[in-house]
């Protein structure tokens, strides 16, 4: 049970598996026959071999039930279960220490009664909530552990030496020694396993500032180039549409020039393909109007329909290359899952930008993106690029899935001169 927990307190702040809680008792199912190899180890004669064994195979049954009851990979499961297995050892510990100090004081506790039994689960669950509200919530990152090699081959080493000096001062302490001499040995295997604790802890924390802040500079990388993108989209769009403007006025010269039928039917045509091309939205807002028009050719090449009705005015008070940035990481997204979808019928995205009570209210609906490993990276920096922009005008994103479709939803307030 205490291992159990221990493994618990660190799976609640991960992402879940389906059908979290039957799966994590289910897993607790196996560590029983394991818990009788260990007390079987503790009372055999040179037993350290045996119980360093029995602890091998906790850990490995602590790795199988991370992966099975979150969405953590073997690796990151490994690091959890070291994790687990040492936060229970020195919860251990603890409660010895606390049995030690209270025995000073000729407080003796009957270890083989239900009430001290009860009372030793108590500061276990105690101490797990601690943990859970402290460490194991601090560490991971989104949701989950991201562990390259030499993180976990630091992790394996420092936890094999944390369980090698634990092993060693129970059996210091279970050999009737002297109190003299037990402290003598116990203090220093103490101090030890704190730095193996220590230096553990702050190789998670400095991997995981690595990983933030290099995710960080992706983010503001794509950030400033799609600020700077919107001058080219806004040259490229006038282009396009100058162009279409000239060739429907010499579609309209041919049709005075050739009135005949035949000639008529192909004018029609050229009319209607050029008329594809000339997508001048206009929302009241000239960044909209660029982020739309660019977005709707992109739509027509793929075949998606793009639903729209935008009130562009509601959105005045956000810079240019911010508005373009956040409309431009919303539709990618939504374009490409939609672009994923084999049904023609599903090929399409809803998109609304209003004005309510005053605050300007941005809808984006499309089908929701399968899981593709080439693209689930580049679509999360896009929604924290998007989630940065609306916090930086001090407004709320949520993200909404809803069956086959996927909603973000963004609120922003209205201007401080209003």
């Amino acid at each position: 049970i205490q291992l159990w927990g221990a493994a618990l307190t660190y799976w609640l702040p991960l992402r879940h598996s389906p059908h979290f809680w039957q799966r994590a008792l289910l897993c607790l199912i196996p560590s029983i026959p394991l818990s009788t190899f260990l007390l079987w180890a503790d009372h055999t004669p040179s037993s350290l071999f045996l119980r360093a064994g029995a602890y091998i195979l906790f850990c490995m049954w602590m790795i199988f039930a991370s992966h099975s009851c979150t969405q953590l990979d073997w690796s990151g499961a490994n690091y959890c279960a070291i994790w687990g297995i040492l936060s229970a050892l020195t919860t251990f510990e603890l409660w010895q220490l606390l049995v030690w100090c209270l025995a000073q004081v000729n407080i003796f506790l009957p270890l083989d009664q239900p009430s001290a039994l009860l009372l030793q689960l108590l500061f276990f669950a105690a101490a797990y909530c601690l943990l859970r509200v402290t460490v194991a919530h601090s560490m991971p990152y989104e949701g989950s552990y991201h562990i390259g090699p030499r993180q976990q081959i630091s992790a394996i080493i420092l936890g094999g030496m944390f369980v090698l000096l634990f092993l060693t001062m129970q059996t210091v302490t279970n050999t009737g020694v002297s109190r003299e001499t037990s402290i003598f040995f116990v203090v220093p295997l103490a101090l030890c396993q704190l730095y193996c604790i220590t230096l553990l802890y702050l190789q998670t924390e400095l991997f995981k500032k690595a990983a933030m802040e290099k995710e960080m500079n992706s983010l503001n990388m794509l950030y400033e180039r799609q600020r700077q993108q919107y001058q080219v989209a806004k040259r490229n769009v006038q282009i396009i549409n100058r162009k279409c403007h000239e060739l429907k006025v010499q579609i309209a010269d041919l049709r005075r020039m050739a009135p005949n039928a035949a000639l008529q039917q192909s004018l029609n045509e050229a009319e209607a393909a050029a008329r594809q091309y000339d997508a001048s939205t206009q929302t009241g807002s000239e960044v909209l109007d660029v982020v739309l028009t660019e977005k709707s050719l992109l739509c027509e090449a793929q075949r998606i329909r793009l639903n729209c009705v935008a009130d562009g005015t509601c959105l005045a008070a956000i810079e240019p290359g911010d508005l373009y940035a956040l409309f431009s990481n919303l539709l990618d997204q939504a374009i490409d899952a939609a672009a994923q979808q084999r049904d023609t019928d599903r090929r399409m995205i809803d998109l609304l930008v209003c004005r309510r009570q005053g605050f300007a209210v941005v809808n984006v609906i499309g089908p929701h993106l399968a899981e593709q490993p080439d693209h689930g990276r580049r679509h999360s920096y896009e929604l924290k690029v998007a989630r940065r922009i609306v916090h930086k005008y001090s407004g709320t994103m949520a993200t909404e899935p809803r069956g086959a479709l996927f909603a973000v939803k963004i609120v922003l307030p209205p201007p401080k001169a209003e």
